[in-house]
């Protein structure tokens, strides 16, 4: 049976409805919320007047009398949908459209809750350093500029000028904003003005679209609403980073993470905790200062490194905050020396082949989302990391070298969203999934410069280069001072290293070294200087957490 057309006049607009003779009155009006997602409740009638109401809702459109071409129009006055008696839209969502396997559906189900609301900006405590920079006015003046225009001894050249402004940042030789200046540019006049909350891509495995991973509620035989489909994403270098440089606080700290490839060639990585601080070198920067590294349990390997599971993470957590620090990223290995000179590196990163391979990637989208940046300017209060990763790995000039990134926010939502964002065997690409029964994947494209400048819009199915979802940080860099009563190493045996295992002998005699008996005037350990003897304190002798850091820790007889 042919299908007609159905014109219908709403308060957002025209609609052109097809429907079949036999379909009923409730499903014209759900196919009329297809075309038009955003309308509100409403009652159809025959005249523009709505004298004539047409019902009941279970009714075919041969019942009704409507014919090709045939005009209606939608009423939304508050009278027309409380009359139960009319067919109102009812307290059920209409899903309409087409099955994965090419069955047009319409399926009314109980209408989803509502949407979860923004948290309060209130609610979100936000770290620290961010406090700090979001009472900073940030201007500043622009070096060796000279007076053009202006009034009495002021000009207009010599005003400060804001965080974000491109002659500043190219002054100090910064390629990439900081997040707070970025912030400042969405809120300026230069920025549109428009800017009311940061976003993040929902592909539909948080939040109500197909429920997790697209199985709570399915994709398959299930109709689909077009309003209700992840949209497509376009992926963009991204032109901020939260954090903007990297610092280690001491140098024996990375000669110490070395000394276990140096005796036994295998891969290592480990958690570097420190904390936050303002970074005068970036206009409104941040810098992430390490002065520790956590080696989890691990197993090593002269090409990798497999992550296994540490039951002792959360005991390491609180035992660096006991010391004021946090888990600022992660760091690991990757060196190759020539053969017949093992002074000299193998250089296999730059930017001929890639910064980060794609399962680094993945993994570091992963750890970020794990650890979050607080944010007030998102709903969801959380935006973006500080985490970071570093790299050690050989230069150009094959020398050793420390190399520090983080990936975008476009990235974290594509590891969110997960089975999306997949690593492959060519170390420069990642691939995007491809769309499943249970699974709906949206168009993915990334934008680039072609070689006569202009920008073109690629498709990223299947692959994607693993550069546009990296940020580029500063560092490590070294301070010119070391800070001695900031920086924890000892001579106490790193953990979870095969060449020197932590046992409670070990503990009690570098507990009893002649150098601790400044700190034991007692009988009672008060300080221990290292953040390696502390968290193995803790791991071997239990003892009940307490939030005062100088207070007496533990004892051993």
């Amino acid at each position: 049976m042919a299908a007609i057309l159905v014109r219908v006049q709403t308060r957002v607009g025209q609609a052109r409805v097809s429907v079949q003779l036999t379909d009923t009155l409730e499903t014209l009006a759900a196919k009329l919320q297809q075309e038009l997602p955003s309308l509100p409740q409403f009652k159809l009638s025959r005249d523009p007047a709505h004298k004539d109401y047409l019902g009941p809702a279970n009714a075919s459109v041969k019942q009704l009398g409507l014919q090709h071409g045939d005009r209606i129009f939608a009423d939304h006055s508050a009278e027309a949908v409380a009359d139960a008696a009319g067919p109102a839209a009812p307290s059920k969502s209409h899903i309409v459209g087409m099955t994965l396997s090419g069955k047009e559906v319409v399926e009314i189900v109980e209408a989803s809750p509502a949407k979860t609301a923004r948290v309060p900006a209130k609610d979100v405590k936000l770290d620290e350093v961010d406090e700090i920079l979001a009472k900073e006015d940030g201007r500043e003046q622009l070096k060796d500029q000279e007076s053009k225009r202006g009034f009495g001894s002021a000009s207009i050249d010599s005003m400060a000028v804001e965080p974000y402004d491109e002659r500043l940042l190219k002054q100090k030789d910064v390629k990439l904003m900081s997040f707070h200046a970025h912030l400042r540019k969405l809120k300026s006049v230069q920025g549109g003005g428009k800017f009311s909350e940061l976003k993040r891509h929902d592909f539909g495995t948080y939040g109500e679209v197909g429920g997790k991973g697209g199985q709570e509620k399915g994709w398959g035989e299930r109709a689909v609403a077009m309003s209700r489909i992840p949209k497509p994403m376009t992926l963009n270098r991204q032109k901020f980073r939260h954090v903007d440089r990297v610092e280690i606080s001491d140098p024996a700290i990375l000669d110490k993470f070395l000394d276990a490839w140096r005796q036994t060639g295998a891969m290592r990585y480990g958690y570097m905790y420190g904390h936050y601080e303002v970074d005068t070198q970036v206009p409104l920067g941040i810098v992430a200062v390490v002065r520790a590294i956590y080696e989890p349990p691990q197993g090593c390997a002269a090409d990798g490194v497999n992550m296994d599971d540490d039951t002792h993470g959360e005991t390491i957590d609180k035992t660096a905050s006991l010391l004021g620090m946090r888990k600022l990223g992660w760091i690991f290995l990757d060196l190759e020396v020539f053969e017949g000179d093992a002074s000299k590196f193998v250089c296999s990163r730059g930017k001929d082949s890639y910064f980060l391979r794609s399962n680094e990637t993945v993994l570091a989208a992963h750890l970020q989302n794990m650890n979050p940046s607080p944010c007030k300017e998102c709903d969801d209060g959380v935006y973006g990391s500080k985490f970071v990763t570093v790299v050690v790995t050989g230069n150009e000039q094959n020398e050793l070298d420390y190399r520090a990134y983080q990936v975008s926010q476009q990235a974290m939502d594509l590891e969110q969203a997960e089975g999306i964002l997949e690593f492959t065997t060519q170390l420069d690409k990642c691939r995007v999934a491809q769309p499943s029964e249970n699974r709906y994947v949206p168009a993915i494209f990334y934008q680039d410069i072609s070689e006569f400048g202009n920008q073109t819009t690629h498709s990223a199915n299947p692959y994607l280069p693993v550069d546009y979802l990296v940020v580029s940080v500063n560092g490590p860099t070294f301070p010119q001072q070391v800070d001695a009563n900031s920086v924890y190493t000892s001579s106490f045996p790193i953990e979870n290293r095969m060449q020197a295992m932590q046992t409670g002998g070990m503990l009690k005699q570098h507990l009893n070294n002649p150098e601790n008996k400044p700190f034991r005037p007692t009988g009672q350990l008060k300080v221990v200087p290292t953040t390696t003897c502390v968290a193995c304190t803790f791991v071997l002798y239990p003892v009940p957490w307490c939030r005062n850091s100088s207070c007496t820790l533990c004892t051993l007889s």
